[in-house]
């Protein structure tokens, strides 16, 4: 009994899940074991088990996975993403990288087999061995390799503070190799880059960032702070043009249900409007939905008529 409470003990600090080395420590017999193997524990892999009552949960089953693939192993690609919380993650698979799997492949678990990842690659989540967030940028460009995407996913680990401009260029550097899949991709979206840039603050953002490019439209200035002579604050815009005097906002109503946001955006408009200089347009979601033909076409009547 002392010996099923310890075991119970350390399974409660792994999401359920371990592995016959584990109950040996926690002093079960060889006789116990093979008992409790095939009476009372669920087998999720060879050697890998989930306790008697425990739930089935996804971050168990991610354990698990790297429990069995062994030491250097670790959670990647859309599993990483989802730990992350990033764009692209799945939580209906099990996903990760190792050395070799030497176990039998399940369905929805999806294994890499890459002598590419190193300790320098991996972290751990809620104590789960995953790659960092840099590393799994690169592997969702290979899964999705498109510019648009990328940039999507570079944004939201940038608001969430998991990535920087240099951790992204050092793990580039020493993993990207010529006619790997989505390196091109990638490579395109870090050269846009501006390290001195603030990122989007939500997706709709990026959408009105990505709308502007695919259109030709010069590079704006994202979360730009617009000031009066005096250089008094009169409000922070979604994007800008500060030479030619053009701010741009994503139309909030989509984002903010409530009266009170709606009528402090627009106050802050109007009091940018008021200075006679200013021009602020807005990009409403149906539009850039559509590909956002009527606001680019608004900045480009816009550009051809203040000096830039």
């Amino acid at each position: 009994m002392d010996a099923d409470k310890e075991l119970a003990n350390i399974a409660a600090r792994t999401h359920g899940v371990f592995t016959l080395d584990d109950a040996r420590s926690a002093k079960l017999t060889e006789r116990q074991i093979r008992y409790r193997v095939s009476d009372r524990w669920e087998a999720i892999h060879e050697g890998v088990f989930r306790a008697a009552g425990a739930p089935i949960t996804w971050r168990g089953d991610l354990l698990a996975a790297t429990m069995a693939a062994g030491v250097g192993s670790a959670i990647s690609h859309r599993s990483a993403a989802a730990l992350d919380e990033l764009p692209g993650g799945r939580t209906d698979i099990v996903e990760l990288s190792c050395l070799r799997w030497k176990r039998t492949i399940k369905p929805n678990l999806v294994v890499h087999e890459s002598r590419r990842l190193d300790e320098r690659d991996i972290t751990t989540v809620d104590g789960i061995p995953v790659t960092r967030p840099e590393r799994t940028i690169l592997d969702l460009a290979s899964c999705f390799p498109y510019e648009g995407y990328l940039e999507y996913v570079v944004q939201a680990a940038r608001r969430k503070r998991l990535i920087t401009y240099e951790s992204m260029r050092e793990m580039f550097e020493r993993h990207a190799r010529r006619g790997l899949k989505g390196v091109r991709a990638l490579r395109a979206t870090l050269d846009r880059w501006d390290p001195t840039s603030r990122p989007t603050e939500s997706d709709m953002e990026t959408m009105l960032l990505e709308t502007l490019r695919q259109h030709g439209l010069p590079e704006p200035t994202l979360q730009y702070e617009v000031r009066d002579g005096d250089g008094h604050l009169l409000g922070r815009v979604d994007a800008a043009y500060p030479s030619a005097r053009i701010a741009i906002e994503y139309d909030s109503k989509q984002e903010h249900s409530d009266e009170f946001q709606r009528a402090k955006d627009a106050r802050r408009n109007s009091a940018i409007q008021a200075r006679g200089d200013w021009m602020v347009l807005s990009a409403r979601h149906a539009d850039l939905r559509r590909g956002g033909s009527e606001l680019c076409g608004d900045i480009l009547v816009a550009l051809r008529r203040k000096p830039a």
